[in-house]
């Protein structure tokens, strides 16, 4: 095909830094992790609280994790959660907004509905739950529905994604009497295993998590907790870019397809976005933020928006619980100005085996390209420094659409549609 410049009839602009430094608006989320071996491994926590800060947020983390423990079992005695002063010790130790427990996962294996006689495990929730309550009426218990062993446990699961399967069945079936939220972390793995099976998500003894199981698993929390996709965190784990943008899209993907199963549309205001308004439900107060920055002069259902940016509101009930909307990340689009203004072009667009990205100026620092898939999943990913024009070999890439990031040092991102034919 014969390579032509194309004009672009999209540009988006997003700003995603997320300076969240200074400001004295935002409320620290706490959390408060309580679990056995499956959350201390490669100390999650420590992951997901980095990903947060990374994102923008103000957290505050705490862990309680004695290898082998579980929620209910009647031979551990005051050992169990339900039984043991420490974990109710850590309750009351601060007003926390979300208790993550995390049970024994194969008190979760048996067929759907059964639990084993040995194990409390509906009591044991209830009542760190009812203690948590207690504590702050506010805060949410979010159930750890996590995985089995790598190759299963016949009969209950003959691989690892039966095992995953049965767990979430039977988290379910806990939901229907605690009315809480799950944290579908078993789905995401499955998801993931699935779509890349060259993924270990199972450490070498193959139940616990591999680094790249405890950041997947770690994504999946943030992802329920702020109702924002991960990916907007500069957090990688300790991984290449790549691999934890993959288990990023992974969690945020997998939370959004199970967004009713996991309880959360019943403590998540809905947002509509039309005609440049952000419009809420019905709460008593509103609180809005824009880049983790609390618009204080606004205290109404209704943000006007007139610029790219992240968005999301806090609302309070009659109660005076707060429940986070789901971030949104709005784009400007079609404005003829900011095409005037552009430093960047692309050509041929459509491309064939190579691409041109040009700049209006040499720059004296990097700029970040990246080649992302319809599925936002980043396919290629390079640097151009001190240059004007930089060629990519696409002849690589399936026919289709993808967009080009392209991201500055200053935070700024472009996305620029291509195809390749």
């Amino acid at each position: 095909m014969t390579s032509k410049i194309f004009t672009f009839k999209q540009i988006f602009i997003f700003f995603y830094f997320l300076m969240a430094l200074g400001c004295k608006a935002q409320d620290t989320i706490k959390v408060l992790f309580i679990g056995n071996s499956f959350t201390y491994f490669e100390n999650m926590p420590d992951i997901f609280r980095n990903i947060a800060s990374n994102a923008g947020y103000k957290v505050k983390t705490q862990m309680f994790a004695p290898g082998g423990v579980s929620v209910g079992d009647i031979s551990q005695g005051s050992q169990a959660h339900m039984n043991n002063p420490l974990v109710y010790e850590n309750i009351r130790s601060d007003k926390w907004d979300y208790v993550v427990l995390q049970d024994n996962q194969g008190r979760f294996v048996l067929n759907y509905g059964q639990f084993p006689s040995s194990s409390l495990v509906i009591q044991g929730h209830l009542q760190i739950r009812d203690s948590v309550l207690k504590n702050n009426p506010c805060a949410k218990m979010v159930w750890f529905a996590g995985w089995g062993m790598k190759n299963g446990l016949p009969p209950n699961g003959n691989t690892g994604i039966e095992m995953i399967d049965r767990i979430a069945a039977n988290y379910r079936f806990l939901n229907d009497t605690a009315h809480e939220i799950i944290a579908p972390i078993g789905g995401a793995w499955k998801k993931l295993i699935l779509s890349n099976p060259t993924f270990d998500l199972w450490s070498s003894d193959e139940t616990h998590p591999s680094p790249e199981g405890a950041f997947l698993t770690a994504s999946v929390i943030y992802s329920t907790i702020f109702r924002d996709n991960p990916a907007y965190s500069i957090e990688n784990g300790g991984l290449s870019s790549i691999t934890a943008d993959l288990l990023k899209q992974s969690a945020w993907q997998t939370l959004m397809d199970s967004f009713v199963i996991t309880n959360l549309q019943t403590i998540t205001p809905d947002l509509i976005w039309q005609n440049s308004q952000l419009t809420a439900g019905s709460f008593l107060h509103y609180f809005w933020y824009k880049e983790m920055q609390w618009l204080s002069t606004i205290n109404t259902n209704t943000l006007n928006v007139g610029q790219s940016g992240h968005y999301y509101l806090m609302a309070e009930n009659n109660a005076g619980c707060k429940f986070k909307s789901i971030s949104q990340h709005l784009l400007i689009t079609d404005v003829e100005e900011n095409l005037q203004q552009n430093q960047y072009k692309l050509y041929p667009n459509p491309a064939q085996s190579e691409l041109q990205i040009e700049t209006s100026k040499a720059f004296d620092f990097p700029l970040c390209i990246r080649i992302l898939n319809s599925n936002a999943l980043c396919v290629k990913k390079l640097e151009l420094r001190n240059a004007s024009i930089q060629s990519i070999d696409v002849s690589d890439l399936s026919k289709g659409l993808y967009f080009i990031e392209i991201t500055t040092c200053n935070g700024r991102l472009e996305l620029k549609k291509l195809m390749v034919e």
